[in-house]
């Protein structure tokens, strides 16, 4: 359905990227890793269309009869669907429009789609319909904004508050009752009436952050914006989304464990977990009944990701395939039925700092008592050599003699580690990090590679010398 326009993609839009042994990423693809804005993916949707041999439906919200269905300042809402199932899903990304990343994770996956990249994505065509929706907040995108402005629709120009200032409206705050102030709001809300999905995953980023007592880098957060186990969620269909959304989640951390240079923890504001009631996401899940149009109650469970930063090692294109990888997973776990076997207690593997309250959008933070402790994140010398070799494979050394002389320590430090040998596993990783710094001088690593190996260094010192004392005091009694 999508109307045919003058492509305005450039030939260097055809980017071919080398894999470098980055698991997922394209060999070639329409889609790069540039922070993409509105007309480019509107453009970049046209081709994907065109190239799918009809597999692909690229329409706007106002093409199927929802009036609502531009944004504040009247750009098409766009949305991309595929598939041959009898289930419908919906994947959105960019609600905060300074957060690219879901944008191009959207495009991408649509892509190995059409290609059918593997047997997997076979599967999801025929077992799902997905509704992509690359660009939710097409204004504050153009503008690098998280919300947008609200504008008076007769007049063309911004509403002004009483002080003479734009309005701005975050949009993932805007599904609440009392809500809906945006136009894209009630268009997508309309959309989501009339599709009625079976579960939805929101892509988002956050700043850079490190696992709690620790330098080691997050590089995702997986986040349930109606927390397990806090004042909504477990009073939704008797506690049903509590587990299917932990199953999601569940499902997409074993998915990410084969690569090392991605770290995966819960999403937490602070030393608060979230219970946001006004998200598209947590709207969902709680049937949220719009002047009337979900009189039926649909719901459905909802989970989200949240990218740390905005580069990993200097590069984007590594933090999309992150995402990729992810939605993928989600997606290949819900057509094969896996995401459901899952066992959701597993998500206490999931690692996070102490939680002490919820952040709610609609009560303050309200307090837990007791707090709940931390879960940590696991370090072994048998994950320090598992994560030499990842970095190994992917090309961060370079030449392999350097990778080498670092697999030989990690294999002593796993050996002395194995035996108890606490003391020799401490005076190896002090020579481990002299050797790391070397190299780092030496340009023979990368920064980002230097920076997780020596984070991930000293950390497992912190553990070896505490299991040393344990173990001295084991013997004294």
């Amino acid at each position: 359905m999508l109307k045919r326009r003058v492509f305005l993609v450039v030939a260097a839009l055809f980017l071919v990227f080398t894999s470098s042994g980055m698991a997922g990423a394209e060999s070639e693809s329409i889609v790069g890793s540039n922070v993409i804005l509105y007309d480019e993916m509107v453009d970049i949707l046209g081709q994907l269309e065109e190239q799918s041999n009809g597999k692909l439906d690229v329409f706007t919200l106002k093409e199927i009869g929802i009036e609502e269905g531009r944004s504040e300042t009247g750009k098409d809402l766009y949305v991309a669907k595929i598939g041959n199932g009898d289930r419908n899903v919906w994947v959105q990304g960019r609600i905060h429009g300074n957060e690219p990343y879901g944008t191009n994770a959207t495009l991408r996956l649509i892509e190995n789609l059409i290609n059918e990249k593997d047997a997997s994505y076979k599967e999801i065509l025929n077992e799902l319909t997905i509704y992509f929706i690359p660009m939710y907040n097409v204004d504050g995108a153009n503008r690098d904004q998280r919300g947008t402005i609200l504008y008076d629709h007769e007049t063309g120009e911004p509403k002004l508050n009483d002080r003479g200032q734009t309005i701005s409206v975050d949009l993932n705050r805007d599904w609440v009752d009392g809500g809906f102030a945006a136009i894209e709001s009630v268009g997508y809300y309309k959309l989501w009436t009339q599709i009625k999905p079976e579960f939805m995953m929101d892509i988002h980023h956050q700043g850079n952050k490190n696992f709690y007592g620790t330098n080691i880098p997050v590089t995702l957060s997986l986040g349930i914006s109606l927390n397990p186990g806090g004042p909504t969620i477990p009073n939704i269909k008797g506690g049903e989304y509590e587990d299917s959304t932990r199953q999601a989640m569940v499902t997409v951390f074993d998915a990410l464990k084969p690569y090392k240079e991605f770290t995966v923890d819960q999403y937490i504001t602070g030393s608060n977990v979230i219970d946001i009631r006004g998200g598209v996401s947590s709207g969902m899940m709680l049937a949220i009944n719009y002047e009337g149009l979900n009189n039926e109650g649909h719901s459905n469970p909802a989970v989200f990701l949240e990218t740390s930063g905005q580069f990993l090692d200097g590069e984007r294109e590594p933090l999309i395939q992150q995402n990729i990888i992810a939605t993928h997973a989600f997606l290949s776990g819900l057509a094969s039925g896996d995401l459901y076997k899952a066992d959701p207690k597993r998500w206490n593997e999931v690692p996070i700092r102490p939680i002490s309250g919820f952040n709610t959008d609609y009560q303050g933070v309200i307090p837990i008592n007791p707090p709940r402790p931390e879960i940590p994140v696991k370090v072994s010398a048998d994950h320090m050599k598992a994560l030499v070799e990842r970095y190994e494979e992917i090309g961060k050394f370079s030449n392999k003699d350097a990778a080498q002389t670092l697999k030989t320590h990690a294999t002593a430090l796993k050996h002395y580690e194995e035996t108890g040998q606490y003391d020799k596993v401490i005076k190896h990783l002090d020579g481990f990090n002299k050797l790391i710094d070397q190299q780092k001088k030496n340009n023979l690593i990368t920064q980002g590679t230097h920076q997780m190996l020596k984070s991930n260094s000293d950390y497992l010192k912190v553990l070896m010398e505490k299991q040393k004392n344990q173990s001295l005091g084991d013997n004294a009694s």
